[in-house]
């Protein structure tokens, strides 16, 4: 059953080269890379996302089962439809936390967590056409940008703490709706990476208030269906490309991507012929990525694919701590490598 929870969330929302490399470029010393995922927590929660205060306290989203902040020292609360506004049928899918520890979380609508308590924006009571919002970000002036969009509906916008700018493809230069993913790099450009339907995908980078849309022919290669988007310590686009909608066997594909602005880097791991969800990058620029089955990580020599450890949970988001540990969010409570 949680399994199928990524293709839920599929049917709701429903010149550069490109060149092919089995495993990426970037060398390190990872002699220090720790599988050994033995300490788990919150068991019974389905965990959706995972994002770290500047206080050390991990802010955990459920599908359905509220939003749990944890701290160091293992106390939590949960806030759900009993304690707060969030609603009993809330899917939260992702989690950013502004430079005034605000944390916003997407879910049916966009939430705000002010420290005392929080407010909801959505289509009820602000200019935001859907109300499902799968990815959000924050740049370095605290604007936030958040996905509102639905296959062939809404856009992305952008909320300054007092206005709400829609971009759509009606008013902007948006090839598409459905916003899949955002990140922000370390020179405050916004990327969105766009997926319409399968191999109609487009990259898009905001750099003040100019937009660069890149379709296949730019990136070099079509990408099938993205996953997420994140940056790595060169400020290079990483992504993860997912093929859970595809009936295809074959694992002659790439899984993820690197994108300089320039030239497109595709990545292949045989063990993961489905793809990837969800890609973040950890402190020694090593790609984590999850699948339905498991993960698979770079170790600075070759891919480390596990499928067995979560076969009987799912993962279904990864993100690193401020210690450096990886949390596993999966669909029976929390795994961290100790």
């Amino acid at each position: 059953m949680k399994k199928l929870f990524y293709f839920f969330c599929l049917v709701i929302a429903f010149s550069s080269c490109g060149k092919q490399n089995d495993s990426p470029t970037q060398k390190n010393s990872l002699t220090d890379l720790n599988t050994n995922f033995n300490h788990k927590i919150l068991e019974g929660y389905f965990v959706t996302a995972i994002a770290f205060d500047h206080q050390g306290n991990a802010w955990i989203g459920t599908f359905k089962q509220g939003l749990i902040k944890y701290n160091a020292e293992g106390g939590f609360i949960v806030y759900n439809s009993t304690n707060s506004i969030i609603s009993a049928n809330a899917v939260i899918n992702d989690i950013a936390v502004d430079s005034k520890n605000n944390v916003w979380i997407g879910a049916d609508g966009l939430y705000k967590y002010e420290g005392t308590g929080f407010k909801v924006y959505n289509t009820a009571n602000k200019t935001i056409p859907e109300d499902f919002v799968p990815s959000v970000a924050v740049d370095s002036k605290d604007n936030v940008w958040f996905s509102s969009s639905r296959m062939g509906t809404g856009g992305v916008v952008k909320y300054d703490g007092t206005n709400w700018n829609l971009y759509t493809p009606a008013n902007s230069v948006l090839p598409v709706n459905f916003v899949k993913s955002i990140t922000i790099d370390k020179n405050d450009n916004v990327w969105l990476a766009f997926t319409q339907t399968v191999n109609q995908t487009y990259l898009a980078k905001i750099s003040k208030d100019i937009w660069t849309i890149y379709s296949n022919k730019e990136l070099g290669f079509s990408p099938y269906y993205y996953g997420s988007i994140t940056t790595d310590s060169k400020n290079q686009l990483c992504g993860a490309i997912d093929y859970s909608l595809s009936s295809m066997s074959s694992n002659k594909r790439p899984m993820a991507f690197v994108f300089d602005g320039n030239t497109t880097t595709q990545y292949q791991n045989n063990d993961n012929w489905i793809g990837l969800q969800s890609i973040t990058i950890d402190n020694k620029d090593r790609i984590w990525g999850i699948d339905i089955y498991g993960y698979t990580v770079y170790d600075g020599t070759k891919w480390i694919t596990d499928h067995e450890t979560f076969k009987d949970n799912s993962l279904f988001t990864i993100e690193q701590a401020p210690d450096g540990k990886m949390w596993m969010g999966t669909g029976n409570g929390v795994y961290i490598n100790n």
